[in-house]
């Protein structure tokens, strides 16, 4: 995914000298804040037995654009070293964030128009800090959930 744009920008919010800025900027191309050059997900499902399955799965993000003018001192000050260690400030984007997931389920009852089923996930399984987006305007730090676990159980009736 390639996201960029050109001068004269009409709409949006700017505010202070961002926007004064685009008004004197009268031509040139810039990356949007959405520009991720590359994702991959991937997805297994095997079937152990009919009522056994098993799931594993991986996300990658190459990392997005960063927009940030205050020195790297002011950075690690306002959202700490290891926030900051996943940004490329030479780039001018968010470090590449990967992600492992796993899940187990079981139907455990069937019964005529009645059915149970457990599943376990665990997510993050690497416990790695993903940073998604870094000072951004409207969303300041998006940062991944840390690992995690959950278990469901569904009846179906």
């Amino acid at each position: 995914m390639v996201g960029s744009a050109y001068f004269p920008v009409t709409g949006g919010l700017f505010v202070g000298q961002d926007a004064t800025n685009v008004l004197t900027q009268l031509g040139g191309r810039f990356w949007v804040s959405q520009d991720q050059r590359n994702t991959v997900r991937a997805r297994f499902r095997y079937q152990f037995k009919p009522w056994l399955w098993g799931a594993a799965g991986a996300d990658y993000g190459s990392g997005l654009p960063v927009d940030f003018s205050s020195t790297y001192a002011e950075a690690l000050a306002e959202y700490g070293q290891q926030v900051v260690d996943r940004v490329n400030f030479q780039r001018d984007r968010v470090k590449p964030n990967f992600s492992m997931n796993a899940s187990v389920g079981a139907d455990i009852w069937k019964r005529d128009n009645v059915a149970m089923r457990i599943q376990f996930d665990a997510t993050n399984l690497t416990n790695r800090l993903n940073l998604i987006n870094f000072a951004g305007l409207f969303s300041g730090n998006s940062v991944a959930p840390p690992r995690g676990y959950a278990i469901r159980l569904k009846v179906g009736f």
